[in-house]
C-alpha cells in the first residue's frame, strides 16, 4: 500500500509540474497571434503544451527543430511525412512553406507527390510568420 502511495504521489507531482510549467509559458505579441492563427489547426492537432497528440494529428508544440513526421505519441502519419522524416527538420523557413501549401512542399522534399494528410493551406504570410513564433515559443516551454 505505502508502494501504490508513493508512486501515485509520484506520477501525480510529474503531472502537476508539467501543467504549470505549460501554464507558465509566456508568449510574445508574435506568439499570442500565431496562437489565434493556428485555431484554425485545432480541428486536428493539439496545441497546447503538455497535452496528449489528437488521433488526426500530432500536438505540434514542440515540433519546431525536431525532424518530420517524429512527435512520439502520434503514430498515423502519412508516407510524404514519413519519408520526409530523414531530410526535414522543422525550422521556420519549412514551416513556411509547409504551412502554404503542403502537398507541393513535401512533393519537393521527397521528389516526387505522395500521400500526404494534411489539407489546410494558409496563403497569408504575417499569420504563418505568428504560428513559426508560437512553436518556437512552445518549443522553448516544454
Amino acid at each position: 500500500m505505502f508502494v501504490k502511495s508513493v508512486v501515485t504521489g509520484a506520477v501525480l507531482a510529474v503531472v502537476l509540474a508539467g501543467a504549470a510549467q505549460a501554464a507558465d509559458c509566456k508568449l510574445s505579441a508574435d506568439g499570442d497571434r500565431g496562437k489565434a492563427a493556428a485555431g484554425a489547426c485545432k480541428g486536428c492537432h493539439e496545441l497546447e503544451v503538455g497535452k496528449p497528440s489528437r488521433p488526426t494529428g500530432p500536438n505540434l508544440t514542440g515540433v519546431y527543430g525536431n525532424k518530420a513526421g517524429s512527435v512520439a505519441d502520434f503514430t498515423k502519419y502519412s508516407e510524404a511525412m514519413l519519408a520526409a522524416n530523414a531530410k526535414l527538420t522543422w525550422d521556420e523557413p519549412s514551416i513556411m512553406s509547409y504551412v502554404a501549401d503542403p502537398k507541393a512542399f513535401l512533393a519537393s522534399v521527397n521528389g516526387k507527390e505522395m500521400k500526404h494528410g494534411m489539407f489546410f493551406a494558409l496563403k497569408d504570410e504575417a499569420k504563418r510568420k505568428d504560428i513559426v513564433a508560437y512553436l518556437k515559443e512552445t518549443k522553448a516551454c516544454q
